[in-house]
Order: structure tokens, then C-alpha cells, then sequence
């Protein structure tokens, strides 16, 4: 869910690229950190073990510049390809605008890709994120690898009612990740736009429309401001709760990651025990 700090006047998006272990979530994510064009970068967090596995997540900040007097920024996430680590990926979903399904086109890792799918749905429901809202984008990625999945094959398992927009990508060229990410910052502004705009008609916010969004984020989000700071609160007041709240989302990241590190703990030592 879209954060918006009225004392900071600042609206913090959270895009999450999921899939299947080694489709190349990472390598996005690495390819927009290096891209010379692209300015406002955080520093890229990520836990990964020796062969670029990565374990728990990664994660980017991006700052987009200004919409509607507001600064835009936009947290970019992976989270494990292993079904090991379902925990931490539930975890790192929660609060999500948006999500790009980086799905691994050869044809042998089908059933990888269908499982991670399914699972992803499994968890927006289990964060209460409506799977038919949130912003989906499906990006087909390896396009250079042989015995492929032709993109109308993979659209009628993954996309048969074309609701999602979907991208052919070869990540470690960088092809086709910049438009996902642009694609996916649209959509996430458009909806918060429509969400926006209900709340300030006082309507449902799945029943608003909206014109896409045109040009760059700074021109797609409305120039009205609806969502007033209540008047009891001062500005100190509002930044203590923002940083409490940022503290306990770290807090249950770590005790998800703890989680996940006992577990494969236990199962290393049952493993040593049966060599024994």
C-alpha cells in the first residue's frame, strides 16, 4: 500500500519482482542500479549466497522527483525464488503496489514458473491484497536461451484474458527490463491516482476511473490534494509515526529472515545426522 507522509510531503511506492528461483529478479534489479540514465538510486541491499542465489531479498530505493507537489519514491524488492523461504516472501509482499512475475520462458521449467505463480496469489491473499487490483506486470525473461515457451504459450497459462501487460526481456543484456519498470511505475501511480480520486469522491476506489497516465510520473498524478493531515497532529508527531512504523516493517523482515534461518538450520543438521 502506497505510504503517503503529509509532514515530508512524500508518497513511497513498493514494487516487488517475484518469481521463480534464478528467472533473474536479481538481475533486474542489478541492471536499473547500474543504468547509467537512471538517476535518484539508492544503495542496492542484497543477501545472496556464492552462486548469486539470492536468500532473502534484495532491496532498491528510487527517488522519481516530485508528483502533485509530492516526492515520489519507489522500493524496489525481490524476494527468493526457493519455495523454502515462503516466510520471507510473504513478508517482503506485504504492502505491495505493485508486482513484476519474472517468469523463466524455457519450456522445462514450466511447472517452476506455474508454482510461483500460484504462490504469489496465495500470498497477496494472505496479505489482504486483492490479486484482481494490484498492478501485475508478466515479464517473460532468457528470450536468448533455445527451446523456449513461444510468449503466446506462456500468455494463455499466465495471462489468458490478457489483464497483464507483458514484457520479453533478456535481463543480463538488459532488454526489456527498463520497460518494465516504466510500465510498472505507471501502473502503480495509476492506481494509486484512482485510489486517490475515489477517496476524495467518496466512492470505491475500484469504481473510479481514470485516464492513463501520460508522460513522465512527475505529469500522472493529480494536482489536488484530498488526503489532509488530521489537525491534532503536529509535524513532529507525524514523523515519530513514520519512523515507528518503518522500524516495525524492519523488525518483522528480520524476525521473518531469523525464521527461515532456523528452519534451514534444522534441516542441515538433520542431513549431517543422516550422513552420520
Amino acid at each position: 500500500m502506497a505510504f503517503i507522509n503529509e509532514a515530508l510531503k512524500e508518497i513511497t511506492l513498493k514494487l516487488v519482482y517475484y518469481g521463480p528461483g534464478l528467472s533473474g529478479k536479481t538481475t533486474n534489479l542489478e541492471l536499473i542500479h547500474k543504468h547509467p540514465k537512471i538517476a535518484g538510486k539508492g544503495k542496492m541491499i542484497s543477501m545472496s549466497t556464492e552462486t548469486d542465489r539470492t536468500l532473502f531479498f534484495d532491496f532498491m530505493p528510487m527517488d522519481l522527483g516530485t508528483v502533485g507537489g509530492y516526492r515520489l519514491r519507489v522500493q524496489l524488492y525481490t524476494v527468493p525464488g526457493q519455495v523454502f523461504y515462503d516466510a520471507t516472501r510473504r513478508l517482503v509482499l506485504k504492502g505491495a503496489d505493485g508486482v513484476v512475475f519474472v517468469a523463466d520462458s524455457q519450456k522445462a521449467l514450466l511447472d517452476a514458473d506455474v508454482e510461483s505463480f500460484n504462490n504469489l496469489r496465495d500470498n497477496l491473499i494472505i496479505n489482504q491484497i486483492d490479486p484482481e487490483k494490484i498492478p501485475i506486470l508478466l515479464q517473460y525473461n532468457k528470450q536468448d536461451l533455445p527451446n523456449l515457451m513461444v510468449p503466446e504459450e506462456m500468455d494463455r497459462v499466465f495471462n489468458p484474458e490478457k489483464k497483464h501487460k507483458r514484457f520479453l526481456a533478456v535481463a543480463p543484456k538488459g532488454d526489456g527490463v527498463l520497460a518494465t519498470l516504466q510500465a510498472a511505475i505507471q501502473e502503480m501511480i495509476l492506481a494509486l491516482r484512482k485510489k486517490v480520486e475515489a477517496e476524495a469522491k467518496g466512492t470505491p476506489a475500484h469504481a473510479a476511473e481514470a485516464p492513463p497516465p501520460t508522460g513522465t510520473p512527475q505529469e500522472s498524478f493529480p494536482s489536488e490534494e484530498p488526503l489532509s493531515p488530521p489537525a491534532e497532529e503536529t509535524e513532529e508527531q507525524k514523523i515519530l509515526k513514520t519512523l515507528y512504523q518503518f522500524n516495525e516493517n524492519t523488525l518483522l523482515l528480520l524476525t521473518s529472515v531469523l525464521e527461515d534461518i532456523r528452519k534451514q538450520q534444522e534441516m542441515i543438521k538433520t542431513l549431517i545426522v543422516k550422513e552420520k
